[in-house]
């Protein structure tokens, strides 16, 4: 026995090639004997995936969050499957999840420091949550998927790239970028579907499919690349080469953004400018937490006069020009998506109030909300079944599906992380750790101020980049403070 494990220890690259190599040829045995034929095609493609997952994770990852915004729903393909999921970007997520969780159990390979970060402990309790609400859950099922399909996201995103980011910093970039290349090659394509159509904002709301589901998830993330592209030129030790293609790539993006005809995309962009003038004159926090609490206050005090002015503007969305589509942001009367989002997250604060501890379960809103929708504000998009999608909102959605508890982690979780970036980012004096903790705070500004309007956490398109720049504050944070500790043991 002693002499095998040390042949195998000592030809671990070998015998691992022999097994991918063995599986593979079961399973084709297998689909060929049941005559499932297009499954051994895939049995076969899946050999080089397994051994670049395996020999070269890193440069997997890297590929993955390249084929993001090419992936599919599987349904596309099999049309009469119950189970649906990106192609090819979940399974090679879940694949990292599973190697990285096997590497740090049997190596206890993640660094401490990263580990025991208050970013990381607030991930625990949203995940160990996600996992009581989920037992709890009305539909346990769907639940327990949905919690799987959170684990793919935020495991590889987060806690894998955080660790190769402790190790380089730079590696940022190449995941941005990474991205945002394979995102602007759907842009060409989307605005080449545009010119050929001829009729631009008619066709805005579905021409981006099938790689966005629709113009708002579309224009969510345009909206959290423009800052991300615009301030990478400005990272010093940066290759020219990486400059260069963020300027490149920025122009389709601002394009693509204009053209998603996405509201709450084009609000969020403003928002996190403004956010960028606060960082730049390092306004204190307490001021801006006057202002949030000033601004509540003017609203609750005056709300029956401004929803009275709201319900008169009638100014619709499909009125065309630029202006027109700003002001519909307010239309709370006649514009059907406007109403149709008061309708579900209506039905979202009802199912709180029903279930406020626990919620109806994570991932089930889709399939309860129906019985909850307020007859006033039915459209001629809702659906009598309750089965046109989310809640509308990160906020509401966890409220609906976790109770209030699930809501307050993610607000934790989004003013916690925001709130160390910008500290880091006064703080240091390091040119590529401001930088890169500069567009990581504006972009996850850019996507939670679009969160308040609509949810797309659960989908690998928006769910990656998001956590992927929650795990680049991390990473600068962490380095900010060994590089202070650095500083004062010089001193001393």
């Amino acid at each position: 026995m002693s002499k095998l494990k040390n042949y195998i220890n000592n030809n671990k690259y070998w015998f691992t090639v022999g097994l991918i190599l063995l599986l593979s040829l079961c399973c084709c045995a297998y689909f060929i004997h049941s005559e499932y034929i297009i499954y051994t095609l895939w049995a076969i493609l899946i050999i080089p995936v397994i051994y670049l997952l395996i020999f070269y994770t890193e440069k997997m990852f890297y590929l993955t969050c390249f084929l993001i915004p090419f992936s599919r729903e599987l349904r596309e393909f099999i049309p009469t499957t119950t189970v649906s999921f990106s192609i090819p970007s979940e399974p090679m997520l879940a694949g990292i999840m599973l190697l990285f969780l096997l590497i740090v159990i049997m190596q206890d390979w993640y660094p401490k420091i990263l580990a025991q970060h208050k970013i990381s402990l607030v991930f625990y309790l949203y995940i160990f949550w996600l996992l009581i609400t989920s037992i709890t859950s009305t539909m346990p099922l769907v639940s327990f998927k949905f919690l799987i399909a959170k684990l793919c996201f935020i495991v590889p995103a987060y806690f894998f790239f955080s660790a190769l980011l402790h190790k380089d910093l730079h590696k940022a970039s190449t995941f941005f970028l990474c991205y945002a290349t394979s995102l602007a090659v759907v842009v060409c394509i989307t605005t080449y579907k545009h010119i050929m159509l001829a009729d631009v904002r008619k066709v805005a709301y579905w021409v981006m499919s099938p790689y966005y589901n629709d113009h708002t998830a579309y224009g969510a993330v345009l909206a959290f690349f423009v800052p991300v592209l615009a301030l990478l030129p400005f990272v010093k030790s940066l290759p020219i080469w990486k400059k260069r293609l963020s300027v490149i790539l920025l122009v389709p993006i601002i394009l693509g953004l204009y053209l998603s005809f996405s509201r709450a995309a084009w609000l969020s962009v403003a928002c996190s400018l403004g956010l960028y003038i606060f960082i730049c004159l390092r306004i204190k926090f307490k001021y801006l937490l006057l202002a949030l609490i000033v601004f509540g206050g003017v609203f609750f005090a005056f709300q029956d006069m401004l929803i009275h002015q709201l319900h008169k503007n009638s100014t619709d969305a499909e009125a065309g020009d630029l202006t027109a589509q700003i002001q519909s942001i307010t239309n709370i009367s006649t514009d059907a998506s406007n109403v149709e989002r008061l309708n579900r997250w209506s039905s979202a604060i009802d199912m709180f109030k029903e279930k406020p501890f626990l919620g109806f379960g994570p991932g089930t809103f889709q399939f309860q909300y129906a019985p909850y929708q307020n007859a006033n504000l039915k459209t001629v998009i809702t659906t009598n079944a309750g089965d046109g999608g989310n809640a509308h909102s990160e906020y509401l959605g966890a409220l609906s599906e976790s109770g209030l508890f699930g809501m307050l982690i993610i607000i934790v979780l989004v003013f916690g992380v925001i709130i160390i970036g910008i500290k880091t980012i006064w703080v240091t004096d390091v040119n590529a750790i401001k930088y890169y903790a500069t567009m990581a705070v504006l972009a996850l500004t850019s996507y939670f101020i679009h969160g308040i309007l609509n949810n797309f956490l659960d989908t690998d398109k928006l769910a990656i980049p998001v956590f992927g720049a929650m795990a680049i504050i991390v990473a600068c944070n962490v380095r900010q403070k060994i590089q202070m500790n650095r500083n004062r043991e010089e001193v001393e």
